[in-house]
């Protein structure tokens, strides 16, 4: 079969031309994308102005290194934002613990310790191509575009560390969901040299005016615009190659004709998930913590505005004077102005102004923004992950804040964070970066899915609700057994004690199997049997020779012709 097919292959044409392909429709959807994405950018800019002036990149802004802080007077939304970004990162990925475990959904499966020894190696790999790698520094950098609304992170192969992530700034991409409200659609714009260009994807795969670029010694100073779309591939054909995978990815350049592209790959997994805080529709945009505190941050630096003027004023007020002493009047600390008696130097209106208000308003404005990036409570969980406070600490100090925030931490583990680790996973399984496991063990896995489960600070504190729930049933039960005994039996031990190291993200193997713990206490009532068998006995041995003695007396006795023993023992007529 293989000679066959390399003999045709020699048979054809060396000269002949690949066809190519139209692209016409991709180019087409890209700019779509792109223009229903422009509504959304005139807020994107307020925020940026008002509260996150260090973030966004946005196509009408070639000077990249300005710095928008011409709005900003309180920093407060900034501070709140780094807050977030950081309580996400210690609540949901935190880099010095374990914050998911690979399981399946069969429990007693799961607890079957060749299977627990395969998905333990499996995740003790994801955690470490995860420190080595970029991730963590890029999903906080991610953390910190959230409170736009959304903000994408992709997963790509890397030869060195085995996977690549990379985060995108807001005002660079558009996005489109599918008919079930998940992101399926990515496009994004971004500049390259041409010399950068030619060695990402190859001189004969650029069009002419790189290649001029290239050629003429000018490529490090020309700019060219690369288009790139990720899109879900409807003309799969069933054959191998990266062109008929799920998922289609297109570079090209800007402007350049119909069926030139710069690459056509595919993608096995979606490879950018999107993190989205709150969505409501299926435009694939969300909303986040700066949307709902711009009112309030455009309110803030009005008032830190008029909080200066007012200061200023009351400091250097406008002063009233005389034609006679005008151009000479001295208002540097000290200074001395000569005026006649009926001549005065002094305030136009008095400037007793009292900014306690102000300022009593700028921090209830300031605190209203703090509550809306989660602040407080991100700063519970920093708590939390350094050990100064339990998860049942913080779930009682915040049940009503962590009840609001359950949904969003619920879509971004679902969105984001499987994903992320179902990407990784892929990536590491198709280049055999997993050890094999043995055919014992891949017999009991064929066809079964590994689930994910989160055991970050944030997930455990949200767990405590059922947790704090079992503790106050048992405390109760334990209350009524003064009164009566019996009812201790209504309580489950072995099932509560599942539950609960379940919902802590105690390790499987540390969780003894209902199997286990029942043979346990077989072998555990057997022993005690035997203990008391033995104890019988040693007490049988220990009365022996008392009893023998005993009998001994009451034969001597008998043998004396004490008449009462000789009947008790037969021995009388």
């Amino acid at each position: 079969m293989q000679g066959t097919i390399l003999s045709t292959l020699a048979r054809q044409p060396t000269n002949t031309e690949p066809k190519k392909r139209d692209y016409t429709k991709i180019k087409a959807k890209f700019k779509a994308m792109f223009d229903n994405r422009q509504k959304y950018i005139s807020r994107w800019k307020d925020i940026r102005d008002y509260q996150l002036p260090f973030l966004g990149v946005f196509d009408d802004e070639q000077d990249q290194s300005k710095v928008h802080t011409d709005k900003i007077n309180n920093g407060v939304a900034w501070e709140s934002c780094q807050i977030f970004a950081s309580g996400v990162m210690s609540g949901m990925t935190p880099p010095s613990r374990k914050w998911f475990k690979l399981t399946l959904e069969n429990a007693e499966l799961a607890a079957n310790s060749k299977v627990a020894e395969v998905l333990d190696d499996r995740e003790q790999i994801l955690y470490a191509v995860f420190a080595k790698s970029n991730f963590y520094n890029t999903v906080h950098q991610t953390y910190m575009e959230l409170p736009f609304g959304q903000a994408p992170m992709s997963i790509m192969p890397d030869a060195k560390v085995g996977v690549r992530f990379t985060s995108y700034p807001i005002g660079t991409y558009a996005l489109e969901c599918g008919s079930n409200g998940d992101v399926n659609t990515f496009g994004r714009k971004y500049r390259m040299t041409a010399d950068q260009l030619v060695e990402e994807f190859g001189y004969n795969a650029c069009p002419d005016n790189v290649k001029r670029a290239f050629d003429d010694g000018k490529g490090n100073a020309s700019t060219f615009v690369v288009c790139w779309l990720v899109i879900p591939n409807k003309d799969r054909n069933g054959k191998l190659g990266n062109k008929n995978m799920p998922y289609s990815s297109i570079y090209w350049v800007e402007g350049s004709n119909t069926d030139e592209v710069l690459r056509h790959s595919g993608f096995e997994e979606w490879a950018i998930p999107i993190a989205r805080h709150t969505t409501h529709d299926l435009s694939g945009y969300g909303k986040g913590c700066a949307w709902f505190a711009q009112s309030d941050a455009q309110m803030l630096q009005l008032l830190e505005k008029d909080l200066v003027t007012a200061i200023e004023l009351g400091i250097k007020p406008p002063m009233s004077a005389s034609s006679g002493v005008i151009g000479s009047v001295n208002l540097f600390p000290g200074g001395v102005t000569e005026v006649d008696t009926n001549e005065k130097v002094e305030p136009i209106f008095n400037v007793g102004i009292d900014v306690a208000n102000v300022q009593a308003k700028i921090q209830f404005v300031s605190e209203s923004i703090k509550r809306a990036y989660s602040a407080d409570l991100f700063l519970m969980l920093d708590n939390l992950d350094a050990g100064q406070m339990t998860a049942r600490e913080v779930m009682e100090r915040t049940q009503e804040k962590m009840q609001q925030l359950g949904p969003v931490v619920e879509r971004l583990q679902s969105e984001f964070l499987n994903p992320i680790i179902e990407r990784t996973y892929g990536i590491l399984d198709r280049a055999g970066i997993f050890p094999p496991i043995d055919d014992e063990v891949a017999e009991m896995l064929n066809g079964l899915d590994v689930k994910i489960e989160y055991i970050s600070p944030l997930s455990q504190a949200q767990k405590m609700s059922s947790l704090v729930n079992i503790e106050q049933y048992y405390a109760f039960i334990m209350s009524l057994a003064q009164g009566n005994a019996n009812i201790v039996q209504k309580f489950n031990f072995e099932e509560a004690a599942d539950i609960y190291g379940v919902n802590l993200g105690v390790p499987i193997k540390v969780i003894r199997s209902n199997d286990e713990y029942q043979q346990l206490m077989e072998q555990q009532a057997q022993a005690q049997q035997e203990e008391q068998e033995q104890a019988q006995a040693m007490q049988m041995a220990q009365l022996a020779p008392q009893m023998a003695g005993a009998a001994k007396q009451a034969t001597d006795a008998a043998n004396d012709g004490n008449p009462v023993m000789q009947q008790l023992m037969g021995m009388g007529v």
